[in-house]
């Protein structure tokens, strides 16, 4: 399309680098020299320098075959007298940025067709980013009683691998709030429908009313519930290293766990890895094993392993290998450091703990024994 923009400030050249971008022919008319070159140099679209309001002005830039003119002038007054220009000249459809909502009759009685209303829109974005911190982007849409807005599947999310229609025909989801498209890591955008599956990472597109917005965000991104969390803050209780911390503490550890499911055979790390996480056996059983497979221990429920890697940087001194089906607890290093290093007590009294651990440890010998609380991993 044949698009005149009037104005080449930080907006109108904005509008201009997307447009031409997307093979649009594109004319810039602005009255500062230096910012004609300057788009021209920068962007390549074809300025001329002049007032947009000058009608012979508009007619060198090409206004009669136009389809489109943007009005996006420093003030009002200047974008309301470049649409009667426009209307009185050409047939294009009319655009403007307006900065005062007070001029919208005046811009409607001139024939304008898109009014984008500056603070109304920076407004509404703001007001949901702060709102909702997991919506990714947002747009306001009839004068902001609707959201545009994406989101990203989380991995924990109850929706990931749930279709849309399954999503829609839960009570709890808004009836005013519709699926537009679904993108993937890679970018690549679908228009989903009812047999479409939201996958963990994928970001997902909606129209909701802004009144039913919370509702939409909750429900889409809601994690399970777990049941576990109390159960495994009784099992961080009887790890020696951790009796410094309280009982808050010991919550906060256990509410940030990552629960993961190892079928009998799966590895869950090798000997030399890095040591980003210390696990705790909900069930089931879990060998540690030296060089050339050797079991060194077995690690029964309420056991736990992996601790010496996480607190000392060091690489793993061992593999571990699921013995059966089992559930673990993994508690990762920042989750894990960010309770410990807020309180520098807990922290030096769980450094002589370990110290006391090592030292142990370094009498021991290879051979298999029954769990002590005591043996490096």
């Amino acid at each position: 399309m044949k698009i005149i923009i009037a104005g080449g400030g930080r907006v109108g050249g904005a509008l201009a680098a997307r447009l031409v971008a997307e093979q649009h022919q594109v004319t810039v008319v602005e009255r500062d020299q230096n910012t004609c070159h300057r788009l021209f140099e920068d962007i390549g679209v074809v300025t001329v320098c002049g007032d947009a309001n000058d009608p012979w002005v508009l007619e060198s830039a090409g206004i009669h075959g136009a389809d489109i003119a943007a009005g996006v002038l420093a003030r009002d007054a200047e974008n309301l007298a470049f649409a009667t220009l426009v209307r009185s000249m050409s047939s294009a459809r009319v655009m403007v940025r307006m900065l005062d909502s007070r001029y919208r009759p005046a811009y409607r009685l001139a024939g304008v067709s898109e009014l984008v209303e500056e603070a109304e829109v920076v407004v509404a974005k703001m007001t949901t980013a702060i709102d909702f911190p997991q919506v990714a982007g947002s747009l306001p849409l009839a004068a902001g009683t609707a959201i545009l807005f994406e989101l990203e599947v989380s991995t924990k999310a109850l929706v990931a691998g749930r279709t849309v229609a399954q999503v829609r025909a839960s009570p709890e989801f808004p009836r005013e709030c519709v699926f537009i498209g679904i993108v993937d890591p890679e970018g690549r955008i679908t228009l989903p429908d009812g047999n479409t599956v939201l996958r963990a990472g994928h970001t997902i597109i909606l129209v909701a009313r802004r009144a039913e917005l919370a509702r939409a965000v909750e429900f889409l991104t809601a994690e399970p519930q777990r049941q576990a969390d109390s159960p495994l803050a009784e099992m961080l209780r009887k790890v020696d290293f951790l009796v410094p911390l309280n009982d808050e503490q010991l919550t906060t550890v256990a509410r940030g766990a990552d629960y993961q499911r190892k079928e009998t055979g799966e590895t869950i790390f090798k000997k030399g890895d890095a040591g980003e996480a210390f696990y705790v056996v909900v069930s089931g059983e879990v060998n540690l094993l030296a060089e050339g497979g050797r079991l060194v221990e077995v690690v029964k429920p309420g056991g736990f392993f992996g601790e010496i890697a996480l607190l000392t940087g060091e690489p793993r001194a061992t593999s571990a290998m699921a013995a059966t089906a089992c559930e673990l607890a993994a508690v990762g290093r920042e989750d894990f450091r960010g309770v410990v290093m807020a309180n520098p007590a807990v922290a030096l009294e769980m450094s002589r703990i370990l110290g006391q651990r090592l030292a142990k440890m370094a009498q021991q010998d290879r051979a298999p024994q029954k769990r002590k609380g005591l043996f490096g991993r």
